[in-house]
């Protein structure tokens, strides 16, 4: 699993109005996340100058300017704009002038991940600041953390660990690309393959992460990530979601125990949580499944 430790404090260098608060950001296991409110006029230095921060204007408008010493950068930032400070990258000052702006920001720390090879990647490789840039896979994921955040991180360990890998990874690809390194193309073999099946299928209750079975594959967790979305077509959390889907609904559909008990005995954090996965799935909530099974029973008798 990260090593990392949930923090009650959010990522919040420019100390901006917390959207997420010290509770939620107490269940959270990813990488530490701040998701705050932007004043209309700002000024300040960094807190966090001594580590990676990726920051990204979630919606709104702004214009910042970047204070290098003697050296000033404008730009018009909109919705998606992404901001990546290196230690010793970030400005001495910013000015900021927003327009209803809601601010993502992650403290990256490369060391927290555990990834013997990732780590080798960018200490070749190193990430380097940029002040603005463009990526919706990025995005996408930073979204999906402070969403899930909020939300009292109901889809666990696996999900945020997954999420974290995904912005060290895009990080990683980003800087690689410059090198014009050739991406993973390889896929798990049969052997593998079995491997990482049986050990979710024994471990389906519990939470199993991504070391564990990039550990039972024999590779590292980047890795392994490449390798199983190019032999499964997805990630491992969204696969280790879709077979609790369906042991779930074989559970709803061939046996009488309550749904509370059905979404413990396969992984959910709670029937609430089996019941949202459920609709984004199909469409329709546990209970409706089996009611309208029990309905088709009855006529058919």
């Amino acid at each position: 699993m990260l090593q990392t430790h949930a923090n009650a404090a959010p990522v919040n260098p420019l100390e901006e109005r917390d959207l997420l608060g010290s509770e939620a950001l107490s269940r959270w296991a990813g990488m530490p996340i701040g998701w705050v409110e932007a004043v209309p006029e700002l000024s300040g230095s960094c807190e966090t100058a001594g580590s990676t921060l990726l920051a990204m204007i979630d919606c709104g408008r702004a214009q910042a300017e970047f204070q290098y010493g003697s050296r000033s950068f404008s730009y018009e930032l909109g919705p998606g704009a992404i901001g990546l400070f290196t230690p010793g990258g970030h400005a001495d000052v910013s000015h900021w002038h927003c327009d209803g702006v809601r601010r993502i920001m992650l403290q990256f720390d490369q060391a927290r991940l555990g990834d013997a090879v990732l780590s080798e990647q960018l200490a070749r490789m190193p990430l380097r600041p940029e002040r603005e840039f463009h990526d919706a896979d990025l995005a996408g994921v930073l979204r999906a953390m402070v969403h899930e955040v909020a939300a009292g991180s109901p889809s666990g360990a696996l999900y945020a660990e997954s999420l974290s890998l995904g912005v060290a990874m895009r990080l990683q690809q980003r800087g690689a690309s410059r090198h014009s390194t050739v991406r993973e193309r390889g896929k798990l073999s049969t052997v593998q393959t079995e491997r990482v099946r049986e050990l979710v299928m024994t471990r389906l209750a519990k939470d199993v992460s991504i070391g564990e079975l990039a550990q039972a594959a024999g590779f590292s967790r980047t890795q392994f990530v490449r390798l199983f979305k190019n032999s499964f077509g997805c990630t491992p959390y969204e696969y280790i979601l879709d077979v609790r889907l369906q042991e779930a609904q074989s559970l709803v559909l061939n046996s009488e125990q309550p749904l509370a008990a059905i979404a413990d005995a396969v992984g959910f954090s709670s029937q609430s949580h089996m019941t949202t996965a459920f609709v984004r799935a199909s469409g329709v909530t546990p209970g409706a499944l089996r009611r309208g099974t029990n309905r088709r029973m009855k006529s058919a008798s």
